[in-house]
């Protein structure tokens, strides 16, 4: 049985790290990561003759492009529609570097699951673009390169994780910066749906089947964050602030549904805020003067009931899965 490595818990930047060290070893030391930022194109880059890629008996020469998409999800497909849209976004990226003559192969590392038919497909087009050859390095044959490079594997960030679960905090604290900016210190006003919190008894009913404590929500949530809840839904219902509500929203999302799996693993929801903030503040530079905004925002989250559970029925799957 293949082993698991979770690829889908690294951040883009640690998948991009992996590849390059397994292109170290297919093509060569000559391989050159590219810096975070527009790429134009390119993760890396190599020229030479590689060491063992495709084969050891009939390695290809010439220029190779490497690229890396990375997913945070689990049993996503190259097949998915998605993946496709990617890949066509980089034909003009493509299409540029082989009229350059600086992309003879083409090589697309991800850790989508690849079946053949998307294998065929998604080739046939990258070739179309101008390079001799082109690859999809999807996950099955990632695990295969780990399995073989032990000092891969021993570096990977979540090989000995003690932590309950990964997520990149990166989309969040790009959004915490731009709603500091926004939000009012001195705004008294409190948010609509705190209120309708308290209303239908929503508080009570989520608090305890989250095992959220009512000292923690007085002294803490009702206190410090609520004031500022409704400059925070200002913000996110805001037109131009689209591109960072879809940030949002997104992370929001990740973290309900690792939340929920992962739920057995904290005493109470007091212990998950404090995971969660530390985890997000761990980047003190970006956050300088801002870190207030964690708290704010992940309240915000609970008491809109974007992470957190509203059914009983739905813990009580969840931590029997986890029994």
């Amino acid at each position: 049985m293949l082993r698991d490595y979770r690829l889908y818990e690294l951040s883009d930047a640690e998948f991009e790290n992996l590849v390059v060290q397994v292109c170290i070893r297919w093509l060569g030391q000559g391989v050159t990561p590219f810096a975070p930022g527009r790429d134009g194109g390119r993760d890396a880059k190599f020229h030479g003759t590689a060491q063992c890629f495709p084969s050891v008996n009939a390695p290809h020469g010439g220029h190779f492009v490497i690229q890396a998409k990375h997913v945070n999800e689990r049993d996503r497909s190259c097949s998915d529609r998605d993946f496709e849209r990617l890949l066509q976004a980089e034909y003009p990226k493509v299409k540029r570097l082989a009229a350059e003559k600086i992309c003879d192969h083409y090589l697309v590392f991800t850790n989508r699951k690849l079946t053949g038919g998307a294998d065929e497909k998604l080739i046939t087009s990258l070739v179309a673009q101008g390079p001799s050859t082109a690859f999809i390095v999807g996950n099955e044959r990632i695990h295969l390169a780990l399995n073989e490079y032990r000092e891969i594997r021993d570096a990977l960030p979540n090989r000995n994780d003690t932590m309950p679960f990964r997520f990149d905090p990166e989309d969040l604290r790009e959004v915490i910066g731009a709603l500091h900016d926004y939000v009012d210190d001195n705004a008294a006003k409190a948010f609509d749906s705190a209120s309708d919190f308290e209303k239908i008894k929503l508080r009570d009913e989520k608090n305890l089947i989250n095992g959220l404590s009512e000292n923690y929500y007085r002294q803490i949530i009702v206190a410090d964050s609520m004031p500022h809840f409704e400059k925070v839904e200002t913000f996110l219902k805001n037109p131009r602030n689209k591109d960072l509500a879809g940030l949002y929203h997104d992370s929001a999302d990740e973290l309900k549904q690792k939340i929920l799996v992962h739920r057995a693993d904290f005493a109470s929801f007091d212990n998950i805020f404090g995971f969660l903030y530390e985890e997000i503040q761990r980047d003190r530079a970006t956050l300088r003067g801002k870190r207030r905004m964690i708290s704010i925002l992940l309240h915000y989250m609970y008491c809109n009931c974007d992470i957190g559970s509203k059914h009983a029925p739905e813990m009580l799957e969840v931590n029997s899965a986890d029994s």
